[in-house]
C-alpha cells in the first residue's frame, strides 16, 4: 500500500493548520477582518495548485497522482480552511464535518465533481473552485465593510 501520497497530503494539511492558526490569530488581536483572510488564502492556494496542474498536464482529464506540488497545495488549502472553521466556533459544526461536506461535493461521484472535473479537468476545476472561494471571500469582506459603514453612520 502506498504511503507517500497520503503522508504528503496529511503533512501539508497539518502545515496549513500550523500556518493558519497563528496567521488568523494575528489578525484577530488588532480587530482586523480575520475571516476573509482564511478563504482568500484557501482560494489562492487552490488557484495556484490548478495553475500547476494546468502547466504540467494541460487540458488532460487526469493528473499524475504522485504530483506532490498539486497534492500539497490542495492539502495546505484544506488545512487553512480547517483553521478558519475552528476559529469561527460554530456550535455543532466541527471541522471534520465541513471537510467531509466539501469532499462529498467535489468527489468524483459528487455533483460539483461531475460538473467540474469531467468537462474541465483537474487544473481548470481547481482554478474555478479557487476563484469561487475568492468571490465568497470578497463578498464577505464587502458585506463587513457595508455593515461597519452603516454602523458608523447610524
Amino acid at each position: 500500500m502506498p504511503v507517500a501520497r497520503p503522508a504528503a497530503a496529511v503533512g501539508a494539511f497539518v502545515a496549513g493548520c500550523v500556518i493558519g492558526v497563528p496567521a488568523l490569530s494575528a489578525l484577530v488581536a488588532p480587530g482586523r477582518p480575520w475571516f476573509v483572510a482564511g478563504p482568500a488564502g484557501e482560494g489562492l492556494l487552490l488557484i495556484a495548485s490548478g495553475a500547476v496542474a494546468l502547466g504540467r498536464y494541460g487540458l488532460a482529464k487526469a493528473v499524475d497522482h504522485t504530483d506532490y506540488v498539486v497534492i500539497g497545495g490542495v492539502a495546505l488549502a484544506m488545512g487553512l480552511r480547517a483553521s478558519t472553521v475552528l476559529r469561527m466556533h460554530v456550535p455543532g459544526m466541527p471541522t471534520p464535518l465541513s471537510q467531509t461536506a466539501m469532499a462529498e461535493l467535489v468527489d468524483d461521484g459528487g455533483v460539483l465533481g461531475t460538473w467540474l472535473l469531467v468537462p474541465l479537468g483537474p487544473g481548470r476545476a481547481l482554478i474555478v473552485i479557487g476563484a469561487a472561494v475568492l468571490v465568497c471571500a470578497a463578498a464577505s469582506h464587502a458585506a463587513g465593510v457595508r455593515r461597519e459603514s452603516a454602523g458608523a453612520q447610524g
